[in-house]
């Protein structure tokens, strides 16, 4: 029986025969190929006992099983607690002394000694320059004490002159014009007192001399007297009406003009001090703010002269920068050249890391596509050449907010970084940019029909196997599920023990037939307007991208390739509405 299969199968394939010799060569061949054919039936061993019947190494059973949905991410270790080592000068400073690298250092060891002469003269100037600016300070504070004191003593002058015009004015008021204006009302009221007197001795005169008992001497004198009383009255009232006309607004206002000039003169004092003072203060501010930054420039050259020795802040490995960015690639990195004596270092410039690699983190990157499935807390197999090829597990801590491109060699390709803590023991010897590969379990899925990714290959929207038909194979069109890097989960289309194609079939090895609406429909597929098929509505991952092409990461297991001798006949494509295999 297998070897009409092989015949039937050699006269499908036989090309048409040509005319004279190459007929006979032709048909030499075939019959050649026959004999080979039946040798190799007729002497193949009998497969083990307890395998299935009819499955060969290009053909594999469906069956159930429990798979793990995993990727893989390349990367590179790296220390979860790590120290930057910076140079910390604002300045270019020279190395002249550097720990070797790849030393564990411990706490307080000194790892970086840099050039410090130029500090220390500028330091040595600084201290003069600050103890010329104390000195400055002192006096500004003196001369400032000294003024307030002068401003006291000016200011306590101006108002005893306010106070004595005041008191001036005062007693001028309540003593001096009272005593005036009395004098004055006193004199006229005598004045008229008399006046009246000798006015009624004159008319009493007249009287006795008309009458002859009083001379006429008598009464001129009386009659005198009289007229010089008249007069006296008239001075008196005279006198009163000058002092309140003019002298007492005269006096008045030179009483208040002293009284306002010595407030005007406090006034002027006052303003002149204000002014003596804010100088003075200026000064003394001035002094204090040179004296201030002399000292904060002091400090910081304390500071840059302490910079200039590098200690280890706690116990690590050394790792220099200029390694970090030859471990990564960086082309345009590398300064003035590895961390070494003699060497220029730019100021901030990343000179080691101290990692701790008592906890190491592996920092894979993970295609675009996959980043959605990533999620914390996913474990991981992480292997890593440099320890010897040991496996360690891991969790994933974190995922990259945002994708990183290949750069100019790709800039097409976007990765995001995903963060694995790993569980790791002493004495493994793992440093970071240790090369490692992870496997991540996006997912777990549970006893199911379960096929090789290889055995899938899709027509446009229809995924399908190849199963025996006869002596050759046929499509059957299959609903799939989850999958693997491995095997694929089919919901519809298949049954338990059925054997697929595992393999590239050969043109002569297919039956060319159109897809049947039924077996479409069977499976969850639809047939639109155009007759086209309709992938069904469910979670499926294509085994294949359209255009027959296989996502990448989706190929077949290494070692899992075509049977030897059995690859497609050079020069034989397709038959046609045969698919492409899907991964």
């Amino acid at each position: 029986m297998r070897n009409d299969h092989v015949l039937q199968g050699v006269r499908e394939t036989r090309p048409p025969a040509r005319r004279g010799s190459a007929t006979k060569v032709g048909v030499a061949v075939v019959l050649l190929a026959i004999v080979g054919s039946i040798g190799y039936f007729a002497f193949k061993p009998e497969a083990p006992a307890g395998a299935k019947a009819g499955a060969t190494s290009d053909r594999a059973p469906v069956t159930k099983a429990a798979f793990d949905i995993t990727t893989t991410a390349s990367g590179e270790l790296e220390a979860r607690n790590q120290i930057e080592i910076r140079n910390k000068l604002e300045s270019e400073a020279i190395i002249t002394e550097i720990v070797a690298e790849g030393k564990t250092v411990k706490a307080g060891d000194t790892i970086v000694l840099f050039n410090s002469e130029k500090i220390t003269d500028s330091l040595n100037d600084q201290q003069l320059a600050v103890e010329s600016a104390k000195a400055e300070f002192v006096a500004a504070e003196n001369s400032y004490s000294i003024q307030v004191i002068e401003n006291t003593s000016k200011t306590r002058q101006a108002q005893l002159k306010v106070d004595l015009a005041e008191l001036a004015l005062q007693q001028w008021l309540e003593g001096d014009v009272k005593t005036k204006r009395q004098k004055l009302e006193t004199a006229r009221e005598k004045a008229d007192l008399e006046l009246q007197r000798l006015a009624e001795k004159l008319i009493q005169s007249e009287k006795l001399h008309e009458q002859g008992f009083l001379s006429k001497d008598e009464r001129d004198r009386d009659e005198v007297s009289y007229i010089e009383a008249c007069s006296a009255w008239v001075t008196a009232d005279l006198d009163a009406k000058v002092y309140e006309n003019y002298e007492f607004p005269k006096d008045q206002k030179s009483k208040l003009s002293d009284v306002e000039e010595a407030k005007a003169d406090l006034e002027r004092v006052n303003l002149n001090n204000d002014i003596e003072l804010a100088s003075k203060d200026a000064a003394r501010s001035k002094s204090r703010q040179q004296l201030a930054l002399r000292e904060q420039r002091l400090a910081k050259l304390k500071t840059d002269l302490a910079n200039c020795t590098i200690k280890a802040p706690s116990d690590g490995l050394v790792v220099f920068a200029t390694s970090l960015e030859r471990g990564r690639g960086n082309m345009m990195g590398g300064g003035d050249g590895v961390m070494q004596i003699g060497r220029k270092v730019f100021p901030n410039e990343l000179i080691m890391i101290l990692p701790d690699t008592s906890e190491m983190v592996a920092s894979v990157r993970v295609q675009e596509s996959l980043a959605g499935r990533v999620r914390p807390g996913q474990m991981a197999r992480l292997k890593i050449d440099a320890a010897g090829g040991k496996t360690f597990n891991g969790r994933v801590d974190s995922i990259g907010i945002l994708a990183e491109t290949g750069g100019w060699r790709d800039p097409n390709l976007r990765e995001y970084t995903v963060k694995i803590g790993m569980a790791t023991e002493s004495g493994h010897g793992l440093k970071p940019s240790m090369r490692c590969e992870a496997e991540l379990t996006l997912d777990q899925v549970n006893e199911t029909l379960t096929i090789p990714v290889q055995a899938v290959f899709n027509d446009g929207a229809v995924n399908y196997v190849y199963t025996e038909s006869g002596p050759r194979f046929k499509r059957v069109p299959v609903q799939l599920g989850r999958r693997s890097s491995k095997v694929a989960e089919i919901m519809k289309g298949l049954t338990e023990g059925q054997l697929v194609l595992v393999r590239d079939p050969s043109p002569g090895e297919v039956l060319a037939q159109p897809w049947a609406k039924a077996d479409l429909e069977a499976v969850g597929y639809t047939v639109g307007e155009d007759g086209q098929p309709i992938a069904p509505q469910a979670p499926a991952m294509r085994g294949r991208n359209p255009g027959g092409q296989r996502p990448e990461g989706q190929g077949r297991p290494e070692g899992q390739g075509r049977p030897e001798g059995q690859g497609r006949p050079e020069g034989q494509g397709r038959p046609e509405g045969q698919g492409k295999p899907a991964a």
